[in-house]
């Protein structure tokens, strides 16, 4: 039997920060490249200064998301940010859900016509809500 180990509760992690033994790590990934300063110490002035990188580079770099939720549609179902999970083709004019179905990987389609995309986008929604539900 293995003893339990206490697990330190200290915050190690941050959004795009990490803590390494040497000090702070500002790490943004966008389009399969990595951008990554190392600021040393632990004192609150280093961190302060990763903190500064941070959101400058984030402020430069593109946004994530290639494929942008138009605000109107946002607007129309009262959300302030796109779900996560639901992926828009605008050309093809249709949103995606992937999900796992019995151990392999599948993917719903929502396709809207005229001006039907809020629908859509609300169905893939809800679809999303379900498959990640336990």
């Amino acid at each position: 039997m293995k003893a339990s180990r206490k697990q330190s509760r200290a915050i190690t992690t941050f959004k795009n920060i990490r803590v390494l033994p040497s000090g702070y790590q500002v790490s943004i990934v966008r389009a399969k490249i990595e951008v990554s300063k190392h600021f040393a110490g632990h004192s609150e002035k280093s961190y302060r200064a990763a903190a500064r990188y941070r959101d400058q580079l984030l402020r430069q770099m593109p946004d994530k998301r290639l494929n942008k939720i138009p605000c109107r549609i946002l607007r129309a179902l009262d959300l302030n940010k796109p779900v996560v999970g639901v992926f828009r083709y605008g050309r093809r004019r249709f949103y995606q859900v992937t999900f796992r179905e019995k151990g392999r990987q599948r993917c719903a389609v929502f396709r809207w016509s005229g001006d039907g995309e809020a629908d859509a986008y609300r169905t893939a929604i809800e679809f999303r809500k379900l498959t990640i539900a336990p």
